[in-house]
């Protein structure tokens, strides 16, 4: 769940971004995971759904390797791109909580390393 102000934007980087409408402050919490908003998927459950589902849900979930479940995140959270310069660093896998790497301002797009948030990059590689 997103901890702050945030909207989607066109991104230099790929596609659509999270842009902060908030300033951060270095260490700030800017993303968390929690149920109530964001959802989980075994996967069985990704693979009863019809193909384009499927598609969607393995772009835009990560993949905890430990529970073996898909974790999408139901709000602008799914929208992070990868940087190699992130301007977020998340605690743990899928299930973690997302802080500011550095003060962050008004409009800085949010981006994680990918490696940090989902074992199938971390594991494979950045095949994104």
């Amino acid at each position: 769940m997103m901890m702050v102000e945030t909207e989607l934007r066109p991104s230099p980087i790929h596609g659509l971004g999270v842009f902060l409408l908030e300033p951060v402050k270095k260490g700030g919490l800017v993303w968390r995971f929690d149920s109530r908003i964001d959802r989980v998927y075994a996967p069985e459950e990704v693979e009863s759904l019809p193909a384009h589902m499927q598609r969607y849900l393995k772009t835009y979930s990560t993949w905890h390797e430990q529970s073996g479940l898909y974790v999408l995140c139901g709000d602008n959270g799914r929208y992070f791109n990868h940087s190699d310069e992130p301007t977020t660093m998340s605690d743990a896998i899928s299930f973690g909580c997302d802080r500011a790497l550095r003060d962050l301002s008004v409009g800085d797009e949010l981006t994680s390393d990918y490696a940090t948030i989902c074992d199938h990059v971390r594991v494979n590689g950045n095949g994104f």
